[in-house]
C-alpha cells in the first residue's frame, strides 16, 4: 500500500491523512502548493458507488429506527436523517474512509485547469 502520492505539480508528497482531509473528492488542493487536483481515474466508480449506497443507508436508517421505536416510542417523532446521523454516522465514517483509500490507492492526480 502506498504512503503518498507526489503533488503533479510540486511533486512534495501527499500523505493518506492529507486525502482523508479533503472535505470532498471535487475540492482537492495540494497542501503544499495550493494547486486545484482532480482525480480521473476511479471518481466516477465511486459516484456509481455512492448512488448505490445512498438506497441502502436510507433503508438501515429507517429499519433502524422501526426497531428503536418500539423500545422508545419517541423516536417516531425524530426524521430519518438525524436518527441516521446519531446511530449509523460511524457506518458512513467508513464508507468514506473506503473510498479515501480506494481514491489514494487507484487514483491518478492531475491539475484542474484553469478556467
Amino acid at each position: 500500500m502506498k504512503t503518498s502520492i507526489p503533488c503533479p505539480q510540486c511533486n512534495k508528497a501527499i500523505t493518506l491523512q492529507d486525502f482523508e482531509d479533503f472535505s470532498s473528492p471535487f475540492t482537492m488542493k495540494c497542501p503544499h502548493c495550493k494547486a486545484k487536483l482532480k482525480e480521473t481515474r476511479v471518481t466516477p466508480f465511486l459516484l456509481l458507488l455512492a448512488v448505490a449506497m445512498i438506497p441502502l443507508f436510507i433503508f438501515l436508517a429507517e429499519t433502524v429506527k422501526n426497531y428503536l421505536s418500539g423500545i422508545l416510542p419517541v423516536i417516531e417523532k425524530i426524521p430519518t436523517s438525524i436518527v441516521f446521523l446519531g446511530v449509523l454516522y460511524p457506518v458512513y465514517a467508513l464508507y468514506e474512509r473506503f473510498n479515501g483509500l480506494i481514491m489514494f490507492n487507484k487514483g491518478n492526480l492531475q491539475l484542474k485547469k484553469k478556467q
